[in-house]
């Protein structure tokens, strides 16, 4: 949103999140990507990226205390489990989307272009901004409290019994174990976009079969992506 700045807009992002804040700036700074800093003239502080620094950490305290209190038999090894997946960035930037907060990260014009406001990576780090923000601006009690909010559902779905992370490469395997399958390969077949956006093609084969494609930002994340497309074409077997 290129007006984010004006006061309709700051307001209707306060309404979103619930917050009202004392410190404005802090809010705008929390949605400036350092693309927007590099083609307006700022210095690299003005960006989101020292809020991010501590939002990672004020999330993981919350989540952390939220999980332990919740899950009193819960072992060390359950609990890392569920921190990783609850604080992924794909998770967080899928937060951020339910939040509505795409629309108001302010982009520059080159990195906008290339797609990157929705993605993850912008995204997952976005929220962790905002969330120091509202540390800054509102104190932990008010931070803890959107956290929970925000993160609910899947918090609330990594403390039900036999609950499993969200890991495609692993149930690939594991089912292709089970299956007497060799083990899956990850193979780039192609990747495409500049060096600050790239995009990677995947796919995965278990002998000579192709099971399944997938793109992602990372090589990773492309994996990941085929190894999903992988178990939803198995399922359909």
């Amino acid at each position: 949103m290129s007006s984010f700045g004006g006061h309709c807009a700051v307001a209707e992002l306060e309404q979103a999140l619930g917050l009202s804040f004392q410190d404005r700036g802090l809010l705008i700074q929390a949605l400036t990507h350092r693309s927007y800093v590099n083609e307006t003239g700022g210095s690299d502080t003005d960006s989101y990226e020292r809020l991010e620094f501590l939002g990672d950490v004020v999330v993981r305290l919350i989540v952390s205390e939220e999980l332990f209190r919740r899950l009193p038999e819960c072992d060390e090894g359950g609990l890392t489990r569920r921190w990783t997946a609850l604080l992924s960035q794909r998770a967080l930037a899928a937060a951020a989307r339910e939040l509505g907060l795409a629309e108001y990260v302010l982009l520059g014009r080159g990195f906008e272009a290339s797609g990157g406001r929705d993605g993850d990576a912008v995204l997952g780090d976005v929220m962790e901004s905002v969330i120091a923000a509202i540390y800054l601006d509102q104190g932990y009690g008010a931070t803890h409290d959107f956290v929970l909010r925000a993160l609910a559902e899947p918090i609330a779905s990594a403390c039900q019994p036999g609950w499993r992370p969200d890991n495609p490469k692993a149930e690939l395997q594991e089912l292709l174990q089970g299956q007497g399958k060799p083990t899956p390969v990850y193979r780039v077949v192609g990747s495409a976009g500049p060096s600050h956006r790239p995009s990677f093609d995947v796919e995965v084969s278990a002998g000579e079969q192709v099971l399944g494609t997938g793109v992602g930002s990372s090589k990773n994340a492309a994996e990941v992506a085929a190894a999903r497309a992988a178990l939803a074409a198995l399922a359909l077997d």
